[in-house]
């Protein structure tokens, strides 16, 4: 199944076949949205498994996979790609678009800024998806159908690789959405990461229970789940996100702490007009979400 008559890329280079990785590679085969698909994992064997899952359609090293990209896309842990940055650009031809899948955007956008030699253009990107399941057996292209897909280019990108861009994002079936890298990271403090954090310190508290641990699987509910389901995402990956917005992070979570404290105080003093009117103002703001 294809979406384009004409690929959009001759030859694209997907570094890192992890989940986003191989499923970016898998939905751009699917949807015909570059000619060839070549991959690199540090891990041979992720490599060999992207083939197979038909993520790419060739590997190889590092040089070989770069050499002649028109588009790379740094599916990498954030740090990963801070210090791939560094030392790609000799290796690509004027023109390629570099791009990237990382959870924050700052710190990518300075470093394209700094590292990237000049006609080697870049854009920042984060689609608004993922697993709590991690790694090329679970790549999907499905992950990133209605998914907003987010962009931060460079100011000095073309504005046609912009629009490039968005149009191989709608091919995928994914929604784009350009904002500021700052704004980004803003928001995916609040919406992404600090639900993250809480649901890796609520899991936690299974280590404070006495009780023996049939008696918790037997007696956890519903709540505990759905609100615990992200902690069991990569522990790497993770630590290099909350490390990377470490500042929007702290600001949230201050404001967080705040408001359980209010609540809790509120009940303490069984403060019932409080209490229930925080209750209500919380669900009448989840259900303008629309979700």
């Amino acid at each position: 199944m294809t979406g384009l008559s004409k690929p959009l890329f001759n030859k694209c280079c997907i570094l890192g076949m992890g989940l986003m990785g191989g499923s970016m590679g898998i939905a751009l085969g699917k949807y015909g949205a570059v000619r060839n698909r070549w991959g690199y994992d540090i891990n041979p064997k992720t490599a060999k498994m992207a083939l197979k899952r038909g993520a790419i359609d060739y590997s190889g090293d590092l040089c070989h996979c770069l050499d002649g990209s028109e588009l790379v896309i740094l599916a990498l842990p954030v740090r990963s790609i801070l210090k791939c940055l560094q030392s790609i650009g000799p290796q690509l031809q004027p023109g390629t678009l570099v791009t990237d899948l990382g959870s924050t955007k700052e710190e990518i956008i300075r470093a394209m800024n700094q590292y990237l030699p000049a006609k080697i253009w870049g854009i920042g990107g984060h689609p608004m998806a993922g697993s709590e399941q991690s790694g090329i057996a679970f790549a999907d292209s499905k992950l990133l159908e209605n998914a907003v897909y987010i962009l931060t280019p460079v100011k000095s990108t073309p504005h046609r690789l912009v629009l490039k861009m968005i149009k191989m994002i709608r091919v995928i079936h994914a929604r784009p959405f350009i904002m500021e890298a700052n704004k980004h990271d803003y928001f995916a403090a609040l919406l992404s990461h600090l639900p993250h954090l809480v649901a890796t310190a609520l899991s936690a508290m299974l280590h404070h229970c006495d009780e023996d641990d049939d008696l918790l699987r037997n007696l956890v509910g519903n709540g505990f789940k759905d609100t615990t389901r992200i902690a069991m995402g990569d522990e790497s990956i993770w630590y290099d996100i909350f490390l990377s917005n470490k500042v929007y992070l702290k600001k949230f979570l201050n404001k967080f702490q705040n408001e359980l404290d209010l609540l809790y105080n509120y009940l303490e003093q069984e403060d019932e007009t409080e209490s229930k009117r925080r209750l209500r103002r919380a669900a009448a703001l989840r259900k303008q979400l629309n979700l």
